[in-house]
């Protein structure tokens, strides 16, 4: 699977990745539309993570980062966006992520992604 989008790094330090990666969401989703994204996370470090924005179908506009990722065993969870941080919880619950995968719905739906 070829992962194609728009990539920032952000600080994971005091979890500051959440309200910054949000408002890089906020930023491309007035574009694009929110249920047209998918947000890939990657590459962590002990104070980083690397974070890439791109359409569901076609190239969004800008990309500037193309990320080759497996194609099977991605475990997927669904649920509710008001209750992300315990879906995070009970993931990471198992040990660090080597990829995230993200998709969210106007309805407070979302969908994620993941493979150790």
């Amino acid at each position: 699977m070829v992962f194609v989008g728009i990539c920032r790094v952000f600080s994971t330090v005091g979890e500051q990745q959440y309200e910054t990666i949000g408002a890089f969401w906020d930023e491309i989703s007035a574009r694009y539309g929110l249920e047209n994204l998918r947000g890939l996370g990657y590459n962590w470090t002990e104070t980083t993570i690397e974070y890439v924005i791109g359409l569901k179908e076609g190239t969004i506009d800008g990309a500037d980062c193309v990320v080759q990722l497996p194609d099977t065993d991605w475990v997927i969870v669904s649920g509710k966006t008001s209750n992300l941080g315990k879906i995070y919880d009970e993931i990471y619950r198992d040990g660090a992520l080597r990829y995230e995968i993200e998709t969210f719905d106007e309805d407070g739906s979302c969908v994620i992604m993941y493979r150790r």
